[in-house]
């Protein structure tokens, strides 16, 4: 069996020295996204790649995955997998698995963190301190401890981010498809629906993944429906947020502030790459400057998609997809997302 590794860090290679492959199984390892390589780079591969583990950089549509002739099985190092053609996968019986559980903790607490940047104007006041301004009255926060939070999504990530701001002494409003009564028996959530919570909230934070039917949840209607001044952080995945929405509710004033560790189309700020859409298409043309003009906004906080990144939860990361890969090259059943 032929396991081939795209969009590999150092950490990822030091894992794979540590685990090397076992009898009968082959690694090949590359640095760059898949969509970073041509033919030439990749074409000897196309006959005889049995699984393709990838991380959220690479984008797995139907055309690629189509060349590779024995690919059997996709495994993502990451919990999302809208980088995945999942309907490509369903239809050619190529089992997909993401990683589950292993950032809940890791990811919450970035979440908290960027709200209190926010909140306290952590980052703002510094950069305005570098350049040698200091202006008290500017700098004013505001507390979270009685405010309303809504928090849209409620898996491990978003239960412990609703207990961690519910410590702070939030009142936690939560939307989820499939709520989790437990979590609303302990009173640290009370489950309500999507216009409750953009009416209320003084503070919004999003922990679900993205899908075609959740893609700009937060957009123009949404946020008009939500408090003047409101905050918020997104932590999952760009397709849920409108940016230009988002842009020109934070230029009005109705959004305070934004802590973005998820756009869309992110690959052409985190890798500057431009070639991960047709450059014809119009929403792509589009999106690539809003992602540039709301990095120049004051009060929004963009990161490259690091909520996750913290070493424990890399290596939970890594333990659980390699898991996967060889119960698969085992025989073993595994849990698909296709």
């Amino acid at each position: 069996m032929q396991i081939l590794f795209c969009d590999v860090d150092d950490i990822t290679k030091d894992y794979l020295k540590a685990h090397p492959a076992p009898q009968g199984v082959e690694y090949v390892i590359f640095e760059k996204s898949l969509n970073d390589m041509n033919d030439e780079e990749l074409g000897k591969y196309y006959d005889t790649v049995d699984v393709i583990s990838t991380f959220v950089y690479s984008r797995l549509t139907g055309d690629l995955l189509s060349k590779f002739k024995k690919l059997k099985m996709i495994s993502t190092r990451s919990t999302g997998y809208n980088n995945v053609d999942l309907d490509y996968c369903r239809a050619n019986g190529i089992k997909v698995a993401n990683v589950v559980g292993y950032g809940e903790i890791t990811v919450a607490e970035f979440a908290v963190g960027s709200l209190l940047n926010l909140t306290r104007k952590i980052e703002y006041s510094h950069k305005k301190l570098e350049r040698g301004c200091v202006d008290v009255d500017d700098d004013m926060g505001v507390d979270l401890f009685g405010k309303t939070v809504g928090v849209i999504g409620t898996g491990a990530i978003g239960r412990h981010f609703a207990r961690l701001v519910k410590a702070f002494g939030c009142r936690v409003l939560a939307y989820d498809l499939y709520p989790n009564q437990a979590l609303a028996d302990e009173g640290v959530v009370e489950y309500t629906d999507l216009d409750r919570i953009f009416k209320e909230s003084d503070f919004i934070s999003l922990h679900c993944p993205a899908t075609k039917e959740n893609r700009h949840m937060i957009n123009a209607s949404a946020l008009s429906k939500m408090k003047d001044g409101v905050f918020i952080v997104n932590t999952a995945r760009g397709d849920l947020i409108d940016t230009l929405a988002l842009y020109n509710a934070v230029k009005s004033g109705k959004v305070a502030g934004a802590a973005l560790d998820a756009l869309e189309y992110e690959d052409i700020i985190i890798k500057n790459n431009v070639e991960v859409a047709d450059e014809k298409d119009k929403e792509f043309v589009l999106y690539s400057l809003v992602n540039q003009k709301i990095l120049q906004l004051e009060n929004v906080v963009i990161t490259p998609h690091i909520g996750f990144n913290s070493i424990e939860a890399i290596h939970r990361i890594l333990d659980s997809s390699m898991k996967s890969v060889m119960d698969f090259s085992e025989g073993k059943e595994i849990r698909s997302v296709a």
